[in-house]
């Protein structure tokens, strides 16, 4: 009889924990299209727009070329197949007709082969405009910085950060021209261990500080902690986990130190985040997990894009909207979008960029 109910009990844990998988997978979810007014496709030659930031002016700066540690052999052939590598581009709101530029990278220092840029943040001081982008390199992750020459349409490389803590990094989140925040997405790059940690799931997951000095970890037990950004005042930090789809709010001091403020389910697997010229968060995000994961797989593979609005008083979430909903059809894999004026650009992680006129929002 105990060896009986022994093994019900341990079915029954089994059952559940694949039932609870399935629906973590979002089989049954549905999208429904909607454009907060006419949208198009930018044309570009570029592999994904994986995350993107706006300057005051409307200059935006884009990453390209995104190809994860642990990426399937598919993407680096799509990768090749379309010329893709790891670029970065600017797009002028102020002329979206002309579509994108890329940026040309100078610097003895910088190994041009060897750029897979994903997260973006820029830190503008007067005239000067310096860039932080997460690098996925062959061997290890770094964060690049640059000096924006808006004139020239050029990046300068300046410093290249390397350090044990900046392991599987996901975004980073500029506080001064040479401190910053960043996540680490995971613990483990590729292989079973990988797949044991997302499926358990493991929170290795942690939120790091480097304030100019050294690394200073703010928070850990983190599941899929993908990108961040700080409010306007700086007096907060938002960023959220991806499969658990949790958006966090963090209270930060003067010296760099978080401390948790808010959690708010968005019912949806966020990405990264911007902000509206109002501070509210604008997240592209992914709908439907297990179309996704399939597209990240392989990118002819069709994924639903979505984008949502967080709406924020004194750090807080108040209401959330959706400004922006694709089943597959035109665009795949949202990860970003940023507004700009009576406009909105969306980027995605191996797919195109979409621009589209905003006449109806909430």
């Amino acid at each position: 009889m105990i060896k009986k109910a022994i093994t019900a009990v341990i079915g029954l844990l089994i059952i559940q924990f694949i039932v609870k998988f399935l629906l973590k997978l979002e089989l049954f979810k549905h999208v429904y299209n909607h454009t907060p007014g006419p949208c198009r496709i930018v044309p570009g030659e570029g592999i994904g727009y994986e995350d993107m930031e706006t300057l005051p002016n409307g200059l935006t700066l884009i990453t390209s070329g995104l190809v994860m540690p642990g990426a399937s052999s598919t993407v680096s052939e799509h990768r090749k197949k379309h010329n893709g590598k790891g670029r970065i581009y600017l797009f002028d709101f102020n002329q979206p007709d002309k579509g994108i530029e890329e940026l040309k990278i100078v610097g003895d220092q910088f190994n041009h082969s060897d750029f897979g840029p994903h997260g973006i943040s820029l830190w503008k001081d007067k005239d000067k405009v310096t860039v932080m982008v997460v690098n996925h390199g062959s061997a290890v992750d770094t964060i690049e910085k640059f000096l924006f020459i808006a004139k020239d349409k050029q990046l300068k490389h300046l410093h290249t950060y390397r350090d044990p803590t900046i392991h599987m990094v996901n975004d980073v989140a500029m506080d001064s021209e040479n401190s910053f925040y960043f996540t680490n997405y995971a613990y483990y790059k590729s292989g079973l261990f990988h797949v044991l940690e997302a499926v358990i799931p493991l929170a290795y997951g942690n939120l790091m500080y480097y304030d100019g000095k050294a690394y200073h970890k703010q928070d850990e037990g983190l599941f899929t902690l993908n990108g961040l950004v700080l409010s306007h005042d700086q007096k907060y930090l938002y960023t959220g986990e991806t499969i658990p789809q949790k958006f966090h709010t963090f209270t930060r001091q003067k010296n760099g130190t978080l401390s948790r403020y808010q959690e708010f389910n968005v019912k949806t697997a966020i990405d990264n985040p911007t902000l509206d010229k109002d501070g509210n968060v604008l997240f592209g995000t992914h709908p439907i997990i297990w179309q996704v994961m399939g597209h990240t797989d392989n990118p002819e593979t069709p994924a639903p894009s979505q984008v949502i609005k967080l709406h924020m008083k004194d750090g807080a979430v108040t209401k959330m909207t959706e400004v922006f909903a694709d089943d597959g059809h035109t665009l795949y894999g949202s990860s970003v979008a940023s507004l700009y004026n009576d406009a909105m650009l969306v980027g995605t992680v191996l797919h195109k960029l979409m621009y589209c006129e905003v006449r109806w929002i909430d």
